[in-house]
């Protein structure tokens, strides 16, 4: 590139567009801009509020407010500086690509995301903004003004119709702001071309070396730099009050919009990743018959919710692994293949499930697995998935589930409805259009007429001239009298030749040469310029708004009765008023074609819609009546089922009753029993004293026993003592033991 501003030059860059060209600020498209862009920066060329207003009127505002008209001074500054950059984008970088280097528009709209309606939003926002700091001057005053109100502005901003505007259109830009970039970079390398145009246009003065993607990034970037100024903005303002009240809601739509924006822009990001891993030959099959492509993911209104694996139980009993997505209407069944997904095909069931009519059922005794129920005409279809864990399953359920409770109809359905409904409003607004330029033309018709008759008026001298006639005459509002208009300008036209030869002394002209082609018609068969004098006089007695067709003409009866018109001499003036009627009648069956060609128009198209409805119309109604008879037998279904749930509640509530008669003679008989236990048991325990006791006594009895026994004992050993002590005091001589008897 640098290779551009020295001596030397390569052959691709001496290919020089005409848009490669120096562009010049005298040019009428960039001159208008830079107008456009000074006007929007009018009263804020200055950096600050306080050097924008007079020391001294600064002085009486305390601290706080003058931060506070500080603050709103930036967001306006920053408001007009957004702006200037989306006109930039738009007038010059769009343009320049478009016309000079003539880049096609599937392209154009990938380098450059579509922001016409991002700069007519903030360009209204901008123009408020400076309507309320007008607002806001000091009488008598251009410079000095205080800002006193500005939540309500941006609560209108970013809320109703405008904040749910902002959120798509931000969110489809920003969802293109990587793919926009990549682009641009790839095009600055591949294409010299491309590269010349983007130096050239940089170095323009309006431009100030910006390039597309700097302007990009500050687009995505805008709304978050609202909460940042706003909160600065409530810092500085007085609590308790409206205005704040209004810049904290106005906050938290600001924030609000700002994560709408970001969920379309994840949305994007997986529907992008899903789409690179989709083949794109690949194509799955629906329950009904439909195929579903590649394409169909990134329609309107399908998000995707989730995506993973999990198991497959197939009919032979095992397990595959199988990549589930869930979309907004759809559940799609992938595989993969060559490192690539691709719609399965595992027993050739539909590998695209609708929501439409999905029932999910957990497996009887095992909690890791759940059952997915497809119902429809051709009946049921069932699919049994495994997870890992519970918890996995638990998850996978709850996805499903609010899919389900957040689908709103059958896939590719809301977009067909959409065009369907929307047709009768565009074709009412053409319809409107058309007519507004049918206006137009009778009105530049009747300007045209206008410079007609003053030239008219010009020529025939003051002294002659005559009062005007209706610019445009009244016929020329149908076909029927458009016809007669040019029937009388054919006339007329006839007159003035037979005038200008017989002036001339020559010979009348033969009807082969005087007269037009007698089979011209219009494209509709309904103009015929044929010379029919007595259908002509007639109805131009019958019908009062023919009658100034006719004005100022002199019929004349043949001998034979038909009208014929008079050949007296005529002068200048004459002549020239034939002429101006002339001119009169071919303007106004001018704008009789223009309102019947669009009357035309019209009924082609409504004609055209009607018949390309209406096989649309059967395939609806054929499915809206199968839908209702599968209503009316889920209804007698529903009700014989509550019949008999009602049956069964009776039986159940007569059995209800039952248990509890016996549930009451058992509380009584347990409560008799309780009684009884209770007294038993305090005779037990009486008893169990009472026993105690004779133990007690008992062991006290038997240690005196045994106390007495031991006294015995020692008694007894005593007198054996002293038994054998006599013994041998009484024979000493005796030898040997003493015998007892």
């Amino acid at each position: 590139m640098d290779e551009l501003d020295g001596g030397r030059s390569r052959p691709e860059d001496s290919v020089v567009l005409p848009s490669a060209e120096p562009i010049s600020i005298e040019d009428g498209q960039y001159a208008t801009l830079r107008a456009a862009l000074e006007n929007d920066a009018q009263g804020f060329e200055v950096e600050t509020w306080g050097l924008a207003v007079d020391p001294q009127y600064m002085s009486n505002l305390s601290k706080e407010a003058a931060k506070r008209q500080e603050v709103i001074y930036e967001l306006i500054q920053t408001e007009i500086n957004y702006v200037r950059t989306l006109k930039i984008m738009q007038d010059v970088f769009v343009r320049e690509l478009r016309e000079s280097l003539r880049m096609d528009e599937a392209k154009l709209k990938r380098l450059v995301p579509p922001i016409s309606d991002l700069l007519q939003i903030h360009q209204h926002f901008l123009q408020r903004l400076k309507e309320r700091r007008q607002q806001a001057l000091e009488p008598g005053s251009e410079r000095n003004y205080c800002i006193q109100h500005i939540g309500d502005l941006l609560i209108s901003q970013f809320s109703e119709e405008i904040g749910d505007f902002m959120k798509e259109r931000y969110g489809a830009f920003c969802s293109g702001h990587n793919d926009a970039v990549n682009l641009y970079k790839d095009q600055l390398q591949s294409n010299k071309k491309f590269q010349y145009l983007m130096r050239k246009i940089s170095q323009h003065s309006i431009v100030r070396r910006l390039e597309v993607p700097t302007c990009i990034l500050m687009v995505t970037q805008r709304i978050t730099k609202y909460p940042v100024l706003v909160e600065r903005i409530i810092k500085n303002t007085e609590a308790n009050t409206q205005e704040h009240q209004d810049l904290v809601r106005a906050l938290a739509l600001i924030k609000e919009t700002i994560m709408k924006v970001d969920s379309y822009v994840n949305d994007h990001e997986k529907a992008q990743h899903l789409l690179n891993r989709l083949d794109p030959k690949s194509l799955g099959r629906m329950k009904d018959g439909r195929v579903f492509s590649r394409d169909d993911v990134m329609r309107a209104r399908s998000r995707v919710l989730h995506e993973g694996t999990i198991s497959w139980k197939v009919t032979s009993g095992k397990l595959k692994a199988i990549v589930v997505v869930v979309l907004s209407d759809v559940l799609l069944l992938l595989q993969e293949k060559d490192q690539k997904l691709v719609f399965s095909t595992v027993d050739n069931k539909p590998s695209v499930i609708s929501l439409n009519k999905l029932i999910v059922r957990d497996v009887a005794l095992y909690d890791r697995a759940m059952y997915l129920i497809c119902d429809s005409s051709d009946g049921p279809e069932m699919y049994e998935f495994h997870m890992g864990s519970r918890e996995e399953r638990d998850h996978w359920y709850q996805v499903i589930w609010n899919a389900l409770e957040s689908f709103q109809g059958e896939p590719g359905e809301d977009l067909l409805d959409e065009q369907e409904e929307d047709l009768p409003g565009r074709l009412k607004d053409l319809q409107e259009r058309l007519c507004l330029k049918d206006a137009q033309i009778t009105q530049r018709l009747q300007e045209k007429l206008q410079i007609v008759n003053e030239m008219t008026d010009a020529v025939k001298g003051a002294e002659d001239a005559a009062p005007h006639l209706r610019l445009l005459l009244q016929s020329a509002s149908n076909l029927q009298g458009g016809e007669e208009l040019l029937r009388c300008a054919v006339t007329d036209l006839e007159n003035v030749q037979k005038w200008l030869i017989e002036d001339s002394g020559g010979a009348p002209p033969s009807p082969a040469n005087c007269n037009p082609n007698p089979n011209y018609a219009n494209r509709n068969g309904g103009l015929r310029v044929e010379g029919e004098p007595r259908e002509r006089s007639q109805r131009a007695s019958s019908d009062p708004m023919l009658k100034e067709v006719y004005h100022g003409e002199s019929l004349e009866q043949s001998a034979d009765g038909e009208a014929t018109p008079s050949w007296d001499p005529v002068s200048k003036s004459q002549l020239l008023d034939r002429l101006q009627g002339v001119s009169q009648k071919l303007y106004s069956l001018q704008a009789a074609l223009s309102c019947q060609e669009t009357t035309t128009e019209l009924q082609r198209a409504y004609l055209s819609e009607r018949a390309g409805r209406p096989r649309g119309n059967l395939l609806l109604e054929q499915e809206k009546q199968r839908n209702l008879e599968k209503q009316k037998e889920e209804l007698a279904r529903f009700h014989q089922e509550q019949q008999q749930l009602r049956q069964e509640q009776a039986r159940w509530e007569q059995d209800r009753a039952e248990q509890r008669r016996q549930a009451e003679a058992l509380d009584a008989e347990l409560g008799r029993l309780w009684q009884r236990l209770e007294q038993q048991e305090g005779q037990l325990a009486r008893e169990r004293e009472e026993l105690s006791q004779q133990r007690q006594t008992y062991q006290q009895d038997l240690e005196r026993l045994r106390e007495s026994t031991r006294s015995v004992e020692k008694d007894r050993e005593k007198l054996e003592q002293q038994q054998q002590k006599l013994w041998r005091n009484k024979s000493p001589a005796a030898p040997g033991p003493l015998q007892v008897f």
